[in-house]
């Protein structure tokens, strides 16, 4: 799946939630995490995460993906370009072996791939109204089982005004 909009819309939050419904456990990364300055080791940072998502039985969850699911390097002239184009490549090839699921989260849908859109869910996270961003402060200091000590004046009308 691919969530995708602006910051601060809840991208991150519904992957937690995601994996909370499924009663699993979250491997997080993000292209600093995979991407290496030496040849070859992105490419092997990409199996390695797959590989332990599998083995957990985890969601892997792959923020700030852009990045990572970038249009591929055409001209390539030089090692770093070549690199970065076999990371993408072998990010597509476990993506397509791996039996689990993948969460993408991004800002800029619009630099993904094509290739890699056309094998994703793609979920728009529009920028919630102030109706919704009420209904959200409500859940989140006043929901049930939340005991947040809260001062009188603290108003989720208020709160939900876009600044």
């Amino acid at each position: 799946m691919s969530f995708y909009e602006p910051p601060g819309t809840g991208k991150t939050m519904a992957a937690e939630a995601v994996v909370s419904m499924l009663g699993k456990k979250i491997i997080r990364a993000a292209y600093a995490d995979i991407e290496s300055k030496y040849h070859g080791e992105g490419s092997k940072m990409v199996k390695a995460i797959f590989k332990a998502a599998e083995r957990d039985d985890a969601v892997l969850f792959l923020d700030e993906s852009d990045s990572l699911l970038s249009k591929r390097l055409t001209n390539v002239t030089e090692g770093s370009a070549q690199a970065i184009n076999s990371m993408r490549s072998q990010l597509l090839i476990s993506l397509e072996r791996f039996k689990g699921i993948v969460i993408f989260a991004t800002n800029l849908v619009v630099n993904y791939d094509k290739v890699f859109l056309s094998r994703l869910i793609s979920i728009e996270f529009p920028m919630p109204d102030s109706e919704a961003r009420k209904i959200i402060w409500q859940r989140h200091i006043k929901g049930e089982g939340i005991k947040i000590p809260l001062s009188d004046d603290v108003d989720t009308d208020t709160l939900a005004i876009k600044i």
